[in-house]
């Protein structure tokens, strides 16, 4: 009999009730985070103060896994801590150690990652009076589970 790996209570309890986790009625910013492979993706708004550039509050929605689930939870905690700019430096450093994960959950926690950078595209071209939707494609490979007869 295959032994089920022990869950961290902390990850649980972020899989259980999400932090963050909704849909925002008025946003700043809206990006949408995609991986083509598996069809998983991760909706992402921010309200954000347009003097200091913190992010005020954040809401994201998924269709995906449990792992997305918790990294969306503590990425949008993580997020929601400090200005624009902490959140990019806080995404660059995520996506350059998530490379050593296994495939699925480096691509879950990728799709996280991309969904608040394209949001942050989209606030600059809010700015600039650009209105369009904002996609970022996730990078590392997730295997699509094969289907059992």
């Amino acid at each position: 009999m295959e032994q089920i790996p022990d869950i961290n209570p902390a990850y649980l309890e972020h899989m259980i009730e999400p932090k963050n986790y909704g849909k925002m009625e008025e946003d700043d910013a809206k990006g949408i985070g995609k991986n083509k492979d598996s069809g998983e993706m991760v909706i992402m708004q921010l309200k954000i103060d347009p003097k200091t550039k913190k992010i005020l509050d954040i809401k994201w929605q998924t269709n995906g896994c449990g792992t997305t689930l918790v990294s969306g939870s503590l990425f949008s905690i993580e997020y929601k801590r400090g200005t624009i700019q902490d959140g990019i430096d806080f995404t660059n450093k995520v996506l350059d150690k998530i490379k050593d994960n296994p495939p699925a959950d480096a691509a879950c926690g990728e799709v996280v990652a991309r969904a608040f950078l394209a949001a942050i595209k989209d606030y600059e071209d809010r700015k600039k009076g650009i209105k369009k939707e904002h996609i970022e494609y996730v990078t590392l490979a997730c295997p699509v589970p094969e289907e059992s007869e």
